[in-house]
């Protein structure tokens, strides 16, 4: 009987490997679609795309402005109609940021067009449906299929080396995701209640906030502390494959309202591992992405190494905070710092420096945030 339990145990605390499983299929489908666009485009080219995809990528998190928790809680407490009324908000916040993105992007539309259908795909997306029902294997099909229509647009545009084509493997990710999530989210059984209401105003409000700044955070500091540095978009698409795996882990501990050494655990130690292959062999996974990776590049993520590992410690804090209602307003005041902090630091920097510039402001967001947690903590006991 002990065995059987131990089994069971072990069993109910690997839950998280399906959307890791599924981040994973995504992350190496976008490998191969990084290899295979390396290898064939140039970098000036592929600093161009990047540096657009980090755009696109502030636009989606505005598009879905931290709502991702909160409709997962919602379709939880059976709460669809307030969901609904969140995914139309969803839907005209896409609209409003694809109109600043083309404000922002001095290339012609006809070139870049397709990429501003990912914030539509975005807004959406019923994939929060699929993971509050925790069918998160369905999530790996999705996943799967997703990357598989992306590399094969990857395929035709590298051996044609065309400039739509290439636009057009991101969209052509998002779409197919978006139909396949709607198909399986149809599917789904009816939401199994897990609390007696759905969340107060005030906790939506600070959950709202917590998952804008996660959200915001992997594109943030590249867009607004960028000297247009190639090399610094193509270290970010490494950089984001952390992201990715990160909130797909996140992602899923939220779901299951996990607490204690467990979360720690499935947050900090992916995050570590790559942490240190960043910091001891830059040169191989520069090579393993691109053709000819500069020095400069290597340099690069070799000195953004703790990057990951302290984005996994900030997303811990903010897992802990984002639905205590005394702590509502300090994801709103953090965000608010990082943007506004970005707009008075120099501007005559060198790319490394700039990566050192991002890496000392997650570490020091990340001291703020416990600060706030043991403050917090400590005014709770007092009463």
């Amino acid at each position: 009987m002990d065995k059987w339990q131990t089994i069971i145990g072990i069993r109910a605390g690997l839950y998280p490997l399906w959307l890791i499983g599924a981040n994973l299929v995504a992350r190496t489908g976008g490998l191969a679609i990084l290899v295979l666009i390396g290898h064939s485009y140039s970098q000036a080219e592929l600093g161009t795309y990047f540096k657009l995809l980090a755009l696109i990528g502030l636009a989606v998190t505005a598009t879905q402005a931290g709502s991702g928790p909160l409709l997962i809680r919602l379709t939880q407490n059976d709460a669809l109609r307030s969901a609904m009324l969140i995914v139309g908000i969803r839907v005209l916040i896409a609209l409003i940021a694809s109109g600043f993105v083309v404000a922002a992007t001095s290339l012609p539309f006809a070139k870049f067009w397709p990429l501003l259908l990912i914030p539509i795909a975005a807004a959406l997306s019923p994939d929060w449906l699929i993971t509050a029902h925790n069918r998160f294997s369905r999530i790996s099909i999705i996943a799967v299929i997703g990357q598989g229509a992306g590399i094969t647009i990857a395929v035709c545009a590298s051996l044609t080396h065309s400039q739509l084509g290439l636009y057009f493997i991101a969209p052509a990710i998002s779409l197919s995701s978006l139909l396949l999530a709607a198909f399986f989210a149809y599917r789904s059984s009816q939401p199994r209640l897990i609390g007696p209401s759905s969340p107060s105003q005030t906790s939506a409000f600070g959950l709202v906030g917590f998952t804008l700044l996660a959200g915001f955070l992997p594109n943030i500091d590249f867009v607004l502390l960028d000297i247009a540095d190639d090399a610094l978009f193509l270290a970010q698409r490494v950089f984001l494959f952390c992201a990715g795996l990160n909130t797909a882990i996140a992602s899923t501990l939220f779901a299951k309202q996990q607490s204690g050494k467990l979360r720690d655990i499935w947050l900090l130690a992916p995050m570590g591992l790559v942490s240190g292959l960043l910091l001891l062999w830059p040169d191989g996974l520069a090579h393993l992405v691109y053709e000819a990776p500069s020095t400069h590049l290597i340099n690069i993520l070799q000195i953004g190494a703790a990057w990951p590992l302290l984005l996994a410690v900030l997303t811990r804090q903010l897992l802990i905070m984002q639905e205590a209602p005394d702590a509502r307003w300090v994801g709103w005041l953090c965000l608010a710092l990082v943007l506004s902090s970005a707009f008075v630091l120099p501007d005559a920097i060198t790319p490394s420096n700039t990566m050192v510039l991002i890496a000392l402001r997650l570490a020091v967001l990340s001291v703020v945030l416990v600060a706030c947690q043991k403050v917090l903590t400590k005014r709770q006991v007092m009463a």
